[in-house]
């Protein structure tokens, strides 16, 4: 089979055999990646039943979004043969990284979190793994855990028998599970399990507890050279203590794993969130125990040491695993979350930056097409390097694009942008060589701190960035930390070519040129892969397009894959884990990008794009005040961010329009038109909002705000059905391309509820609601919902929004 064509995809080499079937390196054509494709044994394409019982447990568990467990992207069929197209990873499991050793302190109780979050996001869904095990959880060259193989452990081999006892290695598990029918492996198994009884959730988390034990002892609980003797162990026995093989480890671990241990489900963990809320607990407590005093100092560094790092797996163990089944690829940051006690209590600290700084873009001295790229991109480059710097508030690049190819009053554009130092540059090309002239000027007393010319050849233009960020640490004469320090050094070499693509693309991208944008970054890409900037920005990218141009599915799957892998190149770069937050609000995932902020903002408390983002996503969520709170506080930090594009909705859903409507910037791009327009619709002044609806439709017809404003515009004009005509045009679009922003389609629920259509208008707001804006509190109170309220399944899509806001909350505040 190996270089035939299967579906889309080519075989390129065979990674492995099991008994659920043979693995293959494939290349996905439409896509152009790499996938995994598991192929399942004859038996079970031939069996109906069992077929049937497949495709139903695997549509489900692939429905899973999370950064915790291994995706699925399809399920296909070529010539009779079932196979599973999934996610390739590179790393070990966590059998190969346990080799026989326990695990240190810190290193187990990061990876038992996001164990837990993984099944918590799974046991939400109905779905139990059945056959949890360290074999079946990787851990990712990251750091990363990904729980694999859940619901596929229910279709291996048929039951064992009675002469499988003697057997010390045995898997059991069954296409057809239920009662009377025993799945799992046997070490691992709950005692229900064991009976063969119908099991849920709380098996799982006795699986959990036994994997637990052998993360902080290297030792299984219930252990013996029998299938017979294991049982019995798992019937009647207690586990050994973990002191026995770790005399160090905390006590409150050994509460976690006898809890989760317990013979009686009802005993048990009912949940994982409540187990993975005493390993947060645990973690917290530990690490706040480690500053108390010189002597917990001590307690925990001689804990800490006492436990072996597990051995590197040996050399024979394949580079690439490839696994599969269900969930989203993302950042492993499930156990990383913060625990924040009250409202009042801020998430993360924010002081003052001692600098405000505008970079803006390069002036070319000899303008031309074939270098005028340069202007913004270079100035771009230094911006990214100096926001890893904690003490200086740096304003975005999307901040400064309008002062491109323009001479500037330095003076307004300190008031403007609000800062107290103006960097400026200009550039010309002469032949191989580049030079640069740059000066940092104090605008209060029009002072210039200092200035520089740069030379460099063509083909260094990456030195530009490093140059020019050091004159400016040395200038400002900043102290930085040694984390900053480490991030600010030289970058390793980029190939010329991929770097100036980079450079281009950038300028296209701010230039609102996305598809030339894409396509200039992904020549980037494939010239030097190793580049994290050129996935961060093909990440975004995508992104854009895909929710603004109906880029739809394809485009926000590219961008996932495109975060993932800048961040697997340089675990650090801030602007991917913002970039990648945006993308999961978007797409539904208003947890994992609360998370992923809330992280960031830790070691980058001044970020202006991070709190906005994370006001975005409180407000998919209904913290109203909250996400105020946080966009309000990226303004302080920086009046201009996500200034032509976003819009403090939050006061809008709040029904404080008069605020809202003076948040907005006085200028007439298109989301902006939108938004003024639908600030003026809620005031009910029409002549106003038809105006500004008409005004954006006319500049930018293909955009969904636009498209959304001209059908209230109809509405307004009577042109009824003309304004539903475009409302389904544009969902056909959405279905068709899989663009998944639940806040457009709430728009569009308006929007058809204002037409009088209120079936389209319900299943717009059902979609809305399902793919992840569940901002309860606007529901309960939007008059542009009123038309819809007498429906006979509105309350219940409410309480559906209800339940999940209830959630968040719960999590996060």
């Amino acid at each position: 089979m190996v270089e035939r064509k299967i579906s889309h995809y080519v075989m390129l080499q065979e990674l492995g055999r099991g008994g659920m079937g043979v693995v293959y390196l494939a290349e996905d054509t439409l896509l152009g990646r790499q996938a995994a494709l598991k192929f399942l044994p004859d038996e079970f394409a031939h069996d109906p039943a069992s077929l049937a019982r497949f495709q139903r447990e695997a549509r489900a568990a692939s429905a899973l979004n999370h950064p915790n467990i291994c995706t699925i992207y399809e399920i296909g069929e070529d010539s009779g043969r079932w196979f599973i197209s999934m996610e390739l990873l590179e790393g070990v499991t966590l059998h190969h990284s346990l080799a026989g050793s326990r695990l240190t302190f810190d290193k187990l109780v990061d990876w038992a979190i996001q164990i837990a979050d993984a099944l918590d996001a799974a046991h939400e869904r109905g779905i139990v793994h059945r056959d949890l095990k360290p074999s079946n959880i990787f851990v990712t060259k990251r750091g990363q855990i990904k729980v694999l193989d859940f619901g596929l452990a229910k279709m291996s081999d048929p039951a064992f028998d009675a002469a499988a006892a003697t057997s010390p290695s045995l898997t059991a598990t069954s296409p057809l599970t239920g009662p009377g029918i025993t799945v799992g492996t046997v070490a691992y198994m709950s005692p229900e399990q064991a009976r063969g009884e119908e099991l849920d959730a709380r098996s799982d988390l006795f699986s959990f507890g036994t994997i637990l034990q052998l993360m902080a002892t290297g030792h299984l609980p219930f252990d013996g050279k029998t299938n017979a003797v294991v049982f019995d162990a798992i019937f009647n026995r207690d586990p050994p203590p973990i002191a026995q093989w770790n005399p160090e480890a905390p006590a409150e671990l050994q509460n976690i794993v006898t809890k989760c241990l317990e013979k009686d489900p009802e005993l048990r963990y009912q949940h994982a969130s409540d187990l993975r809320t005493d390993l947060k607990r645990l973690r917290r407590d530990e690490s706040s125990g480690q500053m108390r005093g010189s002597s917990a100092t001590e307690a925990s560094r001689r804990r800490n040491s006492s436990r072996t790092v597990p051995a590197a797996p040996p050399s024979s163990v394949r580079k690439w695993l490839t696994i599969g089944v269900m969930g989203a690829v993302a950042l492993g940051l499930g156990g990383m979350g913060l625990l924040y006690r009250s409202h009042s209590q801020p998430a993360v600290a924010t002081p003052a930056a001692e600098h405000s700084l505008a970079v803006l873009p390069f002036r070319n001295i000899r303008p031309d097409a074939a270098t005028d790229f340069l202007g913004f991109s270079l100035a771009d480059a230094v911006i990214t390097q100096l926001g890893y710097v904690s003490t200086m508030n740096v304003r975005p690049s999307s901040a400064i694009a309008k002062y491109r190819n323009q001479d500037v009053d330095l003076h307004a554009v300190a008031a403007d942008l609000k800062v107290d130092r103006v960097l400026t540059g200009s550039y010309v090309r002469d032949g191989d060589e580049l030079r640069i002239n740059t000066q940092l000027v104090d605008t209060g007393p029009e002072k210039i701190l200092w200035r520089d010319t740069i030379s460099v050849k063509y083909d260094k233009l990456l030195t530009v960035q490093d140059v020019v960020t050091q004159q400016l640490i040395s200038g400002l004469a900043i102290s930085l930390s040694p984390a900053e320090a480490e991030h600010l050094q030289p970058k390793a070499s980029v190939d010329p070519a991929a770097y100036e693509y980079y450079l281009r693309g950038v300028d296209l991208y701010a230039a609102n040129d996305f598809t030339a944008a894409i396509r200039t970054l992904e020549k980037s890409a494939a010239l030097d892969p190793n580049y994290a900037q050129t996935w961060a920005h093909l990440g975004r990218a995508y992104t854009t397009a895909g929710s603004l141009q109906f880029g739809g599915r394809a485009q926000y799957e590219r961008a996932q894959e495109a975060y993932e892998k800048a961040l697997a190149l340089d675990p650090g770069l801030l602007e991917d884990r913002i970039y990648m937050a945006n993308l999961f609000t978007d797409t539904g995932r208003v947890e994992q990008a609360v998370t992923l902020l809330r992280e960031a903002l830790k070691t980058n408390p001044n970020d202006a794009e991070a709190h906005w983002e994370l006001g975005y996503a409180y407000r998919f969520a209904g913290m109203l005040p909250e996400s105020v709170s946080e966009a309000e506080r990226a303004r302080q930090l920086d009046p201009s961010v996500k200034i032509n594009s976003s819009a403090l909705n939050s006061y809008l859903y709040l029904g404080e329009y008069e605020k809202f409507l003076q948040s907005l910037p006085p200028n007439d791009s298109v989301f902006i038109l939108f938004y003024r327009g639908l600030g003026e619709y809620y005031r009910r002044n029409f002549d106003a909002a038809r105006s500004y609806f008409d005004r954006a439709y006319a500049q930018h017809p293909s955009l969904l705000q636009a498209r959304v404003g001209k059908a209230l515009s109809d509405q307004l004009s009577g042109q009824r059905q003309e304004g539903i005509r475009l409302l389904e045009e544009t969902e056909q679009k959405m279905k068709q391309s899989g663009v998944s922003d639940a806040e457009a389609l709430y728009k569009i629920a308006q929007a058809y509820a204002a037409l009088g259509d209120v079936n389209a208008g319900m299943a717009a707001f059902e979609q809305s609601i399902q793919g992840g804006f569940f901002c309860y509190d606007y529901f309960l109170h939007d008059p542009l919902l009123d038309p819809l309220r007498s429906q006979p399944r509105f309350p219940g899509l409410l309480a559906q929004a209800k339940q999940r806001h209830e959630q968040f909350k719960r999590r996060f505040f």
